[in-house]
């Protein structure tokens, strides 16, 4: 079974970035690879890793985004499709089952904004931007009390899923009006509708304008002006904005740096089942950001509540966690390390020289669940069958045990 490897850094373990539309076209961006890596798919047809493995790619079958990607190191060839909301790749190839892809697109996480997806920034919590840390205090956040609703709902593609709708009919359809302009790239022209909608108290409205200024689009890039769009937008309980707004804080984009602030937000969307806060939380119990007591058993809840949320790397991180022998880090980079060296010791040992099957692959000795954990490089994994003592994790990555060990 042949294996791509990919090399685990920080950034392995976290988000980022952009999409393309239409066609094969909406796989260009960047992908959380299967073992933890982050792909970059360019429309040029290229394609590169973190670690230094680079490749061209070619659509397959326009009709269902299917692609298949060659890599240069190695000569693995992954035959995959595109998912109908775009945020998945997966393997067309039955013996590469376990070769997946989440896009790490922002966009995709604000979905109580956006159907067709846009860029936003969500930022990312690696070590080197992480701040130092801030004295406590509270976000001056209000209580949720989404707008009543008294006209029907709109098509799936403009629906909010946490149903904000303005009681005022005329700004609901106002605000419409300038969301399909916005969803359409007319930023321009979007722009005073959404200002205008906003200023009446729209929540979306206000959370869109936070994306506006914080992506540039069609205003000057302005993270002040993003933070107090998406603050208003918060403040009526919007989970993506509470998310993003605590990415301002972790980062200092905008506002001041204060950890303290980005928890207590990333709780606040995390509380509401928002996956990316609840992946944030989780590891702001690992690492005891903002004054949180480090807390494994906790992060490891929030991380699988994610997980459970289709939060493409939370589980998987979830695995290494549970792992007894994996040691506790100051912070996600040696973590990530710790993990990616796991991984290269493994991959080169069993798929060095062009591997896969046979005597030069370790984990041809195994089957079953335990052969997929092993061809992952997920040594957690494999012991916890080996004891007979998958996770419920496990088992939705790797399927029941099928045999007693």
């Amino acid at each position: 079974m042949a294996l791509m490897f990919l090399s685990v850094g920080v950034a392995a373990l976290l988000l980022i970035m952009p999409v393309q539309a239409a066609s094969c076209e909406g796989v260009v961006g960047k992908w959380a690879w299967f073992v933890g890596g982050e792909v970059t798919i360019k429309a040029d047809g290229t394609f590169n890793q973190q670690s230094g493995n680079s490749g061209t790619w070619e659509c397959t079958d326009a009709s269902k985004n299917a692609v298949t990607l060659k890599w240069a190191k190695g000569g693995f060839v992954n035959k995959m499709v595109l998912s109908a909301d775009g945020s998945n790749l997966s393997s067309t190839d039955p013996s590469q089952s376990f070769v997946k892809a989440t896009r790490i697109n922002p966009e995709t996480a604000l979905t109580d904004l956006l159907a067709p997806r846009q860029a936003t920034n969500v930022g990312s919590p690696s070590s080197s931007r992480r701040p130092a840390g801030q004295p406590g205090g509270t976000v001056p956040i209000k209580p949720s009390a989404p707008l009543a609703s008294t006209q029907p709902k709109g098509p799936a593609s403009y629906d909010s899923p946490q149903g904000f709708v303005s009681s005022d009919p005329k700004v609901e359809a106002r605000f419409k009006q300038g969301y399909e302009l916005y969803t359409k790239k007319s930023y321009a022209a979007a722009f005073p509708i959404l200002l205008e909608t906003a200023q009446a108290g729209h929540p979306r409205a206000q959370a869109v304008l936070g994306i506006i200024y914080s992506q540039g689009r069609g205003q000057a890039v302005d993270n002040k002006q993003a933070a107090v769009w998406y603050a208003k937008a918060a403040a009526q309980g919007h989970r993506a904005a509470q998310f993003s707004l605590g990415n301002l804080y972790l980062e200092g984009d905008g506002v001041q740096k204060d950890q303290a602030k980005a928890v207590q937000l990333y709780r606040q969307s995390a509380d509401q089942g928002f996956p990316l806060a609840e992946f944030h939380l989780g590891l702001a119990y690992e690492f005891g950001w903002g004054g949180l007591p480090r807390d494994r058993r906790t992060a490891i809840k929030w991380l699988d509540r994610a997980s459970r949320h289709k939060h493409g790397q939370a589980g998987w991180i979830v695995g290494w966690l549970e792992d007894p022998k994996t040691p506790h880090f100051k912070d996600i980079d040696q973590l990530g390390k710790y993990i990616g060296g796991i991984i290269e010791r493994r991959a080169s040992a069993a798929f060095e020289g062009g591997g896969g099957g046979g005597s030069g692959n370790p984990c041809s000795s195994y089957s079953g669940p335990v052969a997929e954990a092993c061809n992952r490089g997920d040594g957690g994994a494999m012991d916890r069958y080996q004891k007979n003592q998958p996770t419920q994790e496990d088992r939705r990555q790797y399927g029941a045990p099928d045999r007693v060990y």
